[in-house]
């Protein structure tokens, strides 16, 4: 069978070229891979950051760390390196004869290379997908380009346009086959996250429950007695040992956020102080809201080094208790007489306008001067459940507390944690 030209330089270029999609393995093996590295993450994890890392936000990082991304060709980038002269077996070639096989060996010819750029994982051009075809097409990647070689004996004319064209589109069907196979991996990785972070905290959980029965105390070696620990102000959601991503080259921003034991710890802090002051409300009848925020600030400075602040700028106004970190807000709370459902409705605004978006831990403290507490508190209860940004009832740690999951103004999704204190120092008669 004789050749025609064009077809003679197809099997030159088939033969100086890697096979793609192929010699790696196969892409879902690699893909399981991936998974497993995945769950491997979850559970090198400290366990106190998995016990304090916000399980959505880290299950999210996670999935986006360890996404495959698919190539993407960019066929309207496509350029070729110069012509260079070289030589070429054309032993296949039988519409040639040569009486010494060397010659056929070493005919004078020429070589392009055509370059292919991408975007995506390179390592997928090595992969098997789990749907192929007996045409398998022939190149190299270098860096973020795909390269078809093309090699013709030096009198003939290369139709590069046409190998370029058949080539891009060999291996945009193999890329449609993988990109299938890895959008279902990707889109699945966040729930496979949420599963095996949720298994892990199960089984400390357990673990630690168990362990709880026992008389005999648990202690680290070198240490004595009882130690009483409280956490760091701060966690880093969702967890600080996240690898490179594949995905892309943009890690997720992990920002400072407030662990939910030291939210309570802050609350616990302020609630002790107003049980102070309701022990001795004489010693805090002449006390204005500033002092009193002082007091505050204060107690929270005894335990977070100095990161609470009194009325510090934040939006639209000052904020009466602020603790920052990085320039990131972590609490904020409104301080304020009572002096009427009005004036209680408005702190709540005015507490929604000193906030952010990513402002989720909140608190306001009511200083009462009045009489009937209870009654009081009933009114301040109605209000707070008419308020628009009111989204369901949590459980409050006294009687004298109200507790609110809140939403922010026009963003139903993006929740908040609310707690009121009513500390009550009531005025007495000289």
């Amino acid at each position: 069978m004789v050749l025609a030209p064009s077809e003679a330089i197809r099997i030159l270029e088939a033969m100086r070229e890697d096979l793609l999609f192929y010699n790696g393995g196969e892409l879902r093996h690699a893909l399981e891979g991936q998974l497993q590295k995945m769950l491997q993450a979850v559970e090198a994890e400290p366990e106190e950051n998995l016990k304090q890392a916000d399980v959505g936000e880290w299950a999210t990082a996670l999935a986006h760390h360890f996404a495959v991304g698919c190539p993407v060709l960019k066929p309207t980038d496509v350029w070729m390196e110069p012509a260079k002269p070289v030589k070429i077996d054309v032993s296949g070639d039988n519409s040639r004869d040569f009486s010494d096989p060397r010659l056929a060996r070493n005919f004078p010819g020429e070589r392009i290379v055509v370059h292919v750029p991408f975007a995506g994982d390179a390592g997928v051009f090595n992969l098997k997908p789990s749907s192929w075809s007996t045409t398998r097409p022939h190149g190299r990647v270098k860096d973020s380009d795909l390269l078809l070689t093309i090699e013709y004996p030096r009198e003939q004319t290369p139709h590069v346009d046409v190998h370029a064209q058949r080539f891009i589109s060999d291996v945009s069907q193999y890329l449609g086959w993988a990109a299938a196979e890895i959008g279902a991996f990707n889109n699945g990785l966040e729930q496979q996250a949420r599963q095996a972070i949720d298994a892990r905290r199960q089984r400390v959980e357990q673990r630690d429950a168990a362990l709880a029965q026992s008389s005999i105390p648990i202690r680290r070696s070198g240490e004595s007695g009882k130690k009483t620990y409280i956490a760091e102000v701060l966690v880093r959601r969702p967890a600080p040992s996240l690898p490179q991503t594949r995905a892309d080259d943009k890690a997720p921003a992990l920002e400072p956020a407030l662990a939910e034991q030291v939210f309570e710890h802050i609350l616990g802090i302020i609630r002790m102080q107003g049980v102070q002051m309701e022990q001795s409300p004489a010693t805090y009848a002449a006390m204005g809201e500033e002092d009193r925020r002082q007091i505050l600030v204060a107690a929270l400075n005894g335990h977070y080094e100095g990161r609470a602040h009194a009325e510090a700028f934040n939006l639209q106004g000052k904020t009466d208790i602020l603790i920052r970190f990085e320039g990131r807000n972590l609490f904020i709370s409104e301080c304020k007489f009572w002096t009427g459902v009005g004036g209680f409705s408005e702190a709540v605004d005015q507490l929604f306008r000193y906030t952010g978006w990513r402002d989720t831990k909140l608190a306001i403290v009511m200083f009462v001067r009045e009489k009937g507490l209870t009654s009081l508190l009933t009114k301040a209860k109605q209000t707070l459940a008419a308020h628009p940004q009111f989204v369901a009832w949590r459980d409050a740690a006294s009687e004298t507390e109200l507790r609110a999951t809140v939403h922010w103004p026009r963003d139903a999704e993006r929740l908040a944690d609310l707690n009121v204190f009513f500390i009550h120092t009531p005025q007495t008669k000289s």
